[in-house]
C-alpha cells in the first residue's frame, strides 16, 4: 500500500507516531525488513508489536500531519534527514536508538567528516576554561578537525565560535527544535553555524527546550565524534551525561587537567581522571591521537 510513499514522509510519520528518541519505534522496526512493511502494518492495525496504548495513539497520528512538517520544512530551509538517506552518517547509525529523523540547517555533510572531536563542558566556566575551549577549537579546526558541541552556554559557544573563526567546521547539536530561540538571543550565532558547518536536532523544529531533551540529545553529540574533549565540569555536570554516553559508545574520553583541585568547578574532570581519562595538555594531544587512530 505504502510502496509508492516518499520514504522520508514515512520515517516522519513514525517519529510523529512514536515521538523523537523512542526507543520503543526501535523495538517494533527490528520485526520488520522495511520501514514501508512495518508502517503498512501499523496504518491497518495488525502491528501485534505495540501495546494498547500505543496502538491508540499511533491511530491519532495522520500522514498530513508528517507533511505539514515537511512542508515547514521546505519552506524554513530545514532539511530532513533519515536513516534511509546516503548522507545519514553511519557512526549514528551504531548507536542505540539512533535518531529516526534529524532536523538540519547548514551542510549536513559535515556529520560524516571523519577527525571530529566533542567539546564540551559547563555553561558557567572560568576564564581560563574559556580560554583553554578557544585555543583547543581553533588549533584543530585550523588543522581541518570537525568540532562539534552542544550550543550551550559557556563552554560549548567557545567552542562553536573558535572553529568559525578559524575558518573550521562544527556542528551544533541542539536541546530543543532548531527554530526555537534557545538559548535566547543566539539565532544569529546559529545562523553562522550554519555557514560554517551544521545545526541539527532530532526534536521538531519548534520544540521548546525541556531539561530531559539536553540529556538526550547528548547521545549524538558523543556519537558524531571520534573523542571527547571534557574542558571544565563540576560533579553534577551535565557534561558527565555526554561521557557517559561516549563510554557506552567506546570512545576515548580526554580531559583538561583542574586548574584548581580545591575547587567545585573542577570536581567532575578530577573524577574523570581517576577513574582512566586521558589528560590533554595540548591540542597537540587530541591531533596526535586523531592522526594514529584507525578512522
Amino acid at each position: 500500500m505504502l510502496e509508492n510513499t516518499d520514504r522520508k514522509l514515512l520515517w516522519l510519520w513514525l517519529d510523529v507516531a512514536f515521538g523523537p528518541a523512542d526507543k520503543r519505534l526501535w523495538d517494533v522496526m527490528s520485526y520488520y525488513d522495511s520501514v514501508e512493511e512495518m508502517c503498512d502494518d501499523l496504518l491497518s492495525l495488525r502491528c501485534g508489536y505495540v501495546t494498547q496504548q500505543e496502538a491508540e495513539k499511533i491511530a491519532c497520528c495522520t500522514f498530513f500531519q508528517a507533511k505539514q512538517v515537511a512542508e515547514y520544512c521546505e519552506k524554513k530551509g530545514i532539511y530532513i534527514l533519515t536513516p534511509d538517506d546516503p548522507l545519514y552518517p553511519e557512526r549514528l547509525k551504531q548507536i542505540e536508538c539512533p535518531p529516526a529523523v534529524l532536523f538540519c540547517r547548514g551542510d549536513v555533510s559535515c556529520l560524516s567528516i571523519e577527525k571530529s572531536v566533542a567539546i564540551i563542558g559547563t555553561r558557567e566556566p572560568s576564564d581560563y576554561s574559556v580560554v583553554v575551549a578557544e585555543e583547543f577549537s581553533s588549533f584543530l579546526a585550523e588543522r581541518g578537525v570537525n568540532i562539534i558541541s552542544g550550543f550551550a552556554m559557556g563552554i560549548d559557544t567557545a567552542a562553536h565560535r573558535s572553529a568559525m573563526r578559524a575558518g573550521g567546521s562544527t556542528v551544533a547539536v541542539m536541546g530543543c527544535g532548531l527554530e526555537y530561540d534557545y538559548p535566547r538571543g543566539r539565532t544569529g550565532l546559529k545562523r553562522e553555524i550554519a555557514t560554517h558547518g551544521v545545526a541539527i536536532s532530532e526534536f521538531f523544529p519548534q520544540a521548546r527546550p525541556v531539561p530531559e531533551n539536553f540529556r538526550i540529545r547528548n547521545r549524538i553529540v558523543s556519537a558524531l565524534s571520534h573523542c571527547v574533549l571534557v574542558v571544565e565540569a563540576g560533579i553534577r555536570s551535565g557534561t558527565l551525561n555526554t561521557v557517559n554516553h561516549a563510554l557506552s559508545q567506546n570512545k576515548d574520553v580526554f580531559v583538561i587537567p583542574p586548574h584548581d583541585i580545591f575547587s567545585e568547578k573542577y570536581a567532575g574532570q578530577c573524577a574523570l581522571l581517576r577513574d582512566g581519562a586521558v589528560e590533554a595538555y595540548s591540542p597537540k594531544d587530541i591531533l596526535y591521537f586523531l592522526n594514529k587512530a584507525k578512522m
